[in-house]
């Protein structure tokens, strides 16, 4: 296997270590004899790059080098955003010094909206979590008929159904939270956790992180399930798979044993909370790069490195 050949393969790798030094060699190997320099050399070799691939490449390809000079579409930006960009990065800091993992990727999601939508954004996000856990209080599935009848208790085990499975069902079948369309879906909207709960459409792994957050605050313990081009949930107690961008659903024994003989050793159902972070940004960076934002793009990619060097510090 070349060099290019194993760097492709870990472009989006799950490690946020691992992908920052691939971007910086990427990168590096891109500026040997000028930009594009990558791209002859992948058809050079006939090297395969799947979809997910190209864009992650784009975007490391498109972000500055930490010595190279901004240009003057750069400087544009810095100046416009600088507040913005700022508040972020001090949130940064101060979130990654927590070890509760909850309370971390509750207030970086959060902190990533109030970037995306301005202040108030994460505010709002809050509360809407607050307000699907004490819906949830009162939700009584035997008798739901529809996403608005609502009883005093939850006979849960009269359905057939535990608490954790009555939440995937009462938020992605009830309410109205639904995967993101295919035209929508590299929406940078899409990964903003306010805007997914208040527009009922998101990504797999944004729908996920609203199960893992609710979950919390009823006493449950949901993680993130990290599998290649695509992002599941699991119950920590029964260690059952859901899907919450296909309506909540949970995964045959059958279903998850397909996903790992797809993909040997690539399913993680204990994703960690940087984990869960460092996709969505890596996501927004994609995103951003596809929808011709290439600074915001380069500036996801800059939080990841950030994010990076604050766990090593802890």
């Amino acid at each position: 296997m070349t060099e290019l050949l194993a760097l492709i393969k870990l472009c989006d790798d799950s490690s946020v270590v691992v992908t920052d030094k691939v971007a910086r060699r990427l990168r590096e190997l891109n500026a040997r004899e000028g930009n594009g320099d990558v791209w002859r050399e992948i058809a050079a070799q006939e090297i395969v790059v799947s979809p997910a691939q190209r864009a992650a490449l784009n975007a490391i390809l498109a972000a500055p080098d930490e010595d190279s000079t901004k240009n003057e579409e750069q400087e544009t930006r810095a100046t416009k955003n600088e507040g913005r960009d700022q508040k972020l990065r001090a949130a940064w800091a101060t979130i990654f010094r927590s070890d509760d993992e909850n309370r971390v990727l509750e207030h970086a999601l959060l902190a990533l909206s109030e970037w995306q939508s301005g202040t108030g954004s994460g505010a709002r996000g809050r509360v809407l979590l607050d307000e699907l856990a004490l819906e949830f209080g009162d939700f009584d599935l035997s008798s739901a008929s529809s996403a608005n009848d609502f009883g005093a208790a939850n006979d849960f085990g009269a359905a057939g159904l535990d608490e954790t499975a009555a939440l995937a069902k009462f938020l992605f079948e009830f309410k109205p939270l639904r995967g993101a369309s295919a035209d929508d879906y590299y929406n940078p909207r899409q990964s903003n956790l306010t805007d997914v709960l208040e527009s009922g459409h998101g990504l797999p792994i944004t729908l996920s992180c609203i199960f893992i957050l609710v979950g919390r605050r009823v006493g449950l313990s949901i993680r993130g399930c990290s599998f290649p081009g695509h992002f599941l949930a699991s119950d920590a107690a029964s260690g059952r798979i859901f899907d919450p961008f296909h309506g909540g659903r949970i995964l045959s024994p059958r279903e998850v044993y397909a996903l790992e003989k797809a993909a040997p050793g690539e399913m993680n159902p204990a994703a960690s909370t940087r984990e869960i972070i460092a996709r969505v940004l890596r996501n927004l960076s994609v995103a951003y790069f596809q929808s011709g934002e290439s600074q915001n793009s380069a500036f996801m990619l800059s939080m990841l490195q950030l994010m990076d060097e604050n766990s090593l510090h802890n």
